[in-house]
């Protein structure tokens, strides 16, 4: 009995990885806005990061729950901005927030 290989290949017309990810607008570049961590913590599946602007100054993130610490350099997406957010876990109220999809750290203090 003789055994033969077959390698696996996408049908014909079949779009490359980099071509799937373009058509589906998927970015294969770092967010665009950059920081450093000023202050973080968590709440629910959520971490609040205040983090440096260059124009605002600092801004406030709302970011899925990840591990970062005062000092770390991150980049972040535009996000969703929200105006007067009341955290019930924390009982505060956050003049502006921004909600994002991704933070990426960039270097540890």
């Amino acid at each position: 009995m003789a055994v033969t290989m077959a390698e696996a290949a996408p049908p014909p017309d079949h779009p490359s990885v980099d071509q799937a990810n373009s058509m589906l607008g998927v970015s294969q570049q770092p967010p665009g806005n950059q920081g450093n961590v000023l202050e973080t913590f968590e709440a629910n599946n959520y971490s609040y990061i205040r983090v440096s602007h260059p124009t605002e100054g600092e801004r406030w993130l709302a970011a899925p729950r990840l591990e970062l610490a005062v000092g770390n350099s991150i980049r972040y997406g535009d996000g969703s901005r929200m105006e007067n957010f009341f955290s019930k876990v924390w009982k505060r109220t956050f003049p502006v927030i921004y909600f994002v999809n991704e933070v990426v750290l960039e270097k540890t203090p």
